[in-house]
């Protein structure tokens, strides 16, 4: 059986000190959005993340939001669920339904299919798609894309904006 090893946030191209801000923000539910390139290593950082600061600390995480109706978000809500992965988002129900989340306290990861790497124009992209987050403090935005300049291990460079 092969064993599966896990990046760390550093090795993975989080610097020390975004590493610190999210551990720090995500104590709280959060709105986190990851955008990049597609193929620019988005979900990698989503499921990382993920794993990092909530399946180790065994608080439970779902990864099928796209598929989860109101009904199933507001029951897991109820259970105490702490986060809901949204893949790709693409359309306006998406994003509704991963504001909801938000608003039923829960932490929300969203990726979108493509979107750039700069976290402060991925922020003005989200904001166009849910603009009840502009009066929140609960946002976080992270720009995401393939290191081409360090060829030896694969890395990504990571840019963060707080919302």
């Amino acid at each position: 059986m092969s064993q599966r090893t896990f990046q760390s946030l550093p090795d993975f191209g989080f610097t020390p000190l975004q590493v610190q801000t999210l551990q720090e923000r995500l104590r709280m539910p959060q709105f986190l959005y990851i955008s990049g390139p597609a193929g620019g290593g988005k979900t990698k950082a989503a499921m990382l993340l993920a794993w990092t600061f909530f399946q180790a600390y065994r608080r439970p995480f779902r990864i099928d939001g796209q598929d989860m109706t109101t009904t199933q978000i507001r029951q897991a809500a109820i259970e105490q669920t702490a986060g809901i992965l949204f893949h790709d988002l693409a359309s306006s129900h998406d994003y509704m339904k991963a504001g909801y989340c938000t608003a039923c306290r829960m932490t929300t990861v969203g990726i979108p299919f493509d979107g750039p790497s700069s976290a402060a124009h991925a922020h003005a992209a989200l904001m166009a798609r849910l603009p009840d987050l502009t009066t929140r403090d609960n946002v976080i935005v992270i720009g995401v894309e393939r290191d081409e300049d360090n060829t030896e291990i694969e890395r990504y460079k990571i840019d963060l904006h707080l919302g």
